[in-house]
């Protein structure tokens, strides 16, 4: 008896994998959920799963997607520490004299730099040295250090005198 094709062998059979795929990565990248994507996709969610399980392609297709929406929230975060321009249009249609006119107004507003985004920014990047506890990991550090004995479970975890 031939065994059935599951959808990806449809789909690469019928030309439109790597389209799916692309499909799967943007709307990752856009932060959609899986039962969701597996809707759009025409699939139910269990047959998403067992997709990523089974071939590579799909389930690295996530992980772009999620790379992607990464990438995103990091150049807004890092917008938003830094600050940045924001210009708005307007579109009104005013009457004068018996007449139609289209009146475009263009509003550009700033957002100056947010100081939580910086502090956060600088601590995921550049790790202890701007973490708002660093001292107190300074001085953990210190201490693992002191400690040269290895743990001794007969003498209670003291040092020898």
């Amino acid at each position: 008896m031939a065994r059935t094709k599951d959808t990806y062998e449809v789909w690469k059979e019928q030309g439109i994998l790597a389209t799916r795929i692309n499909q799967i990565k943007d709307l990752v990248s856009e932060n959609i959920p899986q039962n969701k994507i597996a809707e759009r996709l025409g699939l139910s969610e269990k047959t998403l799963i067992k997709m990523k399980k089974n071939h590579p392609e799909i389930c690295h297709a996530f992980i772009e997607g999620n790379d992607r929406l990464k990438e995103t929230l990091i150049n807004a975060l890092y917008k938003r520490a830094t600050g940045f321009d924001h210009t708005d249009e307007t579109q009104t249609l005013e009457i004068v004299n018996g007449k139609k006119k289209q009146r475009i107004v263009k509003v550009t507003k700033y957002y100056p730099p947010d100081v939580d985004a910086c502090k956060y920014l600088l601590m995921v990047k550049f790790g202890k040295d701007y973490s708002p506890k660093r001292y107190e990991l300074e001085l953990m550090a210190k201490r693992i250090d002191l400690i040269t004995d290895e743990w001794n479970p007969l003498e209670g975890g003291k040092k020898d005198e």
